[in-house]
């Protein structure tokens, strides 16, 4: 995926799915619903890391974590923070700092419809994935107000990872059928343990970006940071 000086890549195509709201209340891990249920399966998540492959950005071998509200995306000697609750990316470097209030492409589906319907229904169907056995659900997302679409998703959940959705098929549909291109997510590497809480630091002051909808220059370099950023410690297998 080709960025530019700050790499930023936005949600663009959440957007045209409606958006990303604001956040929801923890939720803790649950296996597959058996039927309809209002509760999002991503919401279960709150703490992890990952490589992903594929989505929104088309990333290949990204690393990802999770913490909470806050998700890391690296970007070899720079990272990206990202507030899940309110929206906005820190990027960091070696020498510079910038904001953007929305969410980077690294972060989806786990950044993305907040506040919308969800229906869930477990299939019968298994399969195995890089080795996990999983259970196979079938989720569709509408939006609680009158934009003309749903999202169904295809969740296949590690039964040995506490359901962890490590394969995840996403395909938007309106009254005319199909309105984006169906995206297809890998994650490995997963550990579900706690990750350092020092990858989710980044500068006080960062320099303003363009968010979506907004007009102006592109951002500037902020003043170096004392330290540059470390890279990840690898994951546990």
């Amino acid at each position: 995926m080709k960025l530019g000086p700050f790499g930023f890549v936005l949600l663009s195509a959440v957007i045209l799915l409606g958006g990303i709201g604001r956040g929801q209340t923890p939720a803790k891990s649950s296996p597959p619903a058996t039927g309809g249920s209002s509760k999002n399966p991503l919401d279960s998540f709150k703490t992890f890391s990952a490589t992903i492959n594929g989505g929104i950005g088309r990333d290949h071998d990204r690393k990802i974590y999770r913490s909470g509200k806050l998700m890391r995306v690296d970007f070899g000697d720079s990272y990206r923070i990202v507030d899940l609750e309110n929206p906005m990316t820190w990027g960091v470097d070696p020498h510079s700092c910038a904001q953007i209030a929305a969410s980077d492409a690294g972060t989806f589906p786990f950044s993305a419809f907040r506040d919308f319907k969800v229906e869930r229904s477990l299939t019968t169907e298994k399969e195995t994935v890089d080795g996990h056995p999983c259970a196979i659900e079938n989720v569709t997302f509408t939006p609680n107000d009158s934009r003309p679409f749903v999202v169904k998703m295809k969740l296949w959940e590690a039964e040995d990872l506490e359901h962890f959705p490590i394969k995840i098929e996403v395909e938007p549909t309106g009254p005319m059928g199909k309105v984006g291109p169906k995206l297809e997510i890998l994650y490995t590497n997963v550990s579900l343990k706690l990750p350092d809480p020092a990858l989710f630091k980044h500068p006080a002051k960062c320099t303003p970006g363009i968010g979506p909808g907004q007009k102006g220059v592109q951002t500037v370099p902020a003043k170096p940071s004392k330290t540059a950023p470390q890279p990840a410690p690898k994951p546990p297998q």
